[in-house]
């Protein structure tokens, strides 16, 4: 599979769908890596060039712990975009990769279709994001690590093996997770509108990482549109996949 480097890291990614077909790049949370879009991918592979990519320090992508930081996410999504031969696509985002498209929208809105943050509010600071980062570390620290939050205790009751499944691909992640609270990786709600670049959010009720009430906020500053999944935790596109891919449907409609 192809890797692309950027000083000392290498990134994985793989391309699937249609050659000729509009560019489509999902991006991980810090749960996952490329194989957790295995629902998503074979939904749009008929229409879509897509990309599915390990993150920096995840999986297959190894880099130096001291440059595993979100502020390089942006960059990091050129040259891989740039490596599989897309010159703009639309970005599907869930939890971490929030950051990558949200900074990539206004670090490189020309090359960004549209961006869909799922479960996240991606790195734009609101009073209600920076409160909510600010007791997320203790929410997970008090969940014995974000395996105990990432995956609803209600998905795992209704399919097992499901569950199990999610905990082996998050296993392939063997290094530390960026600061996604960093002041530096932040953007604001005025330079996300000012990028010209469509947003929507999808939020869930059974998110305890990003409550629904939270991202409702984040759509209304940043002018998207606002998408509710019932019955999901914090992985809508793992637990609800039908539900997930038919709002990323719309939303590749729209935009």
């Amino acid at each position: 599979m192809p890797i692309v480097s950027r000083g000392e890291t290498d990134l994985y990614y793989e391309v699937h769908g249609r050659e000729d077909g509009p560019g489509l790049v999902f991006a991980h949370g810090a749960g996952g890596n490329a194989a957790s879009w295995w629902q998503q991918v074979p939904a749009f592979a008929d229409r879509y060039r897509i990309v599915v990519f390990d993150h920096r320090g995840f999986a297959r992508s190894p880099c130096p712990p001291g440059e595993q930081v979100a502020t390089e996410f942006e960059d990091d999504l050129i040259a891989v975009m740039d490596d599989a031969g897309l010159e703009k696509a639309h970005l599907v985002c869930q939890s971490m990769g929030g950051w990558t498209g949200a900074r990539a929208a206004v670090k490189y809105p020309s090359r960004i279709g549209g961006v869909l943050l799922a479960n996240t509010p991606g790195a734009i600071e609101t009073q209600e994001t920076r409160a909510n980062l600010h007791v997320l570390r203790q929410r997970i620290q008090n969940a014995g690590g974000l395996g105990g939050l990432a995956i609803s205790q209600e998905f795992i009751t209704r399919w097992p093996a499901g569950g199990l499944l999610y905990k082996q691909l998050s296993a392939f992640n063997a290094g530390n997770i960026p600061d996604i609270a960093d002041p530096a990786v932040c953007v604001s709600p005025e330079q996300v509108t000012a990028s010209g670049v469509p947003f929507w959010v999808l939020a869930s009720d059974l998110d305890p990482l990003f409550p629904d009430a939270m991202l409702k906020s984040v759509a209304a500053a940043i002018g998207a549109e606002y998408r509710h999944v019932a019955g999901a935790g914090h992985s809508t596109y793992f637990e609800m996949p039908d539900a997930f891919n038919g709002i990323v449907a719309a939303f590749l409609a729209a935009t």
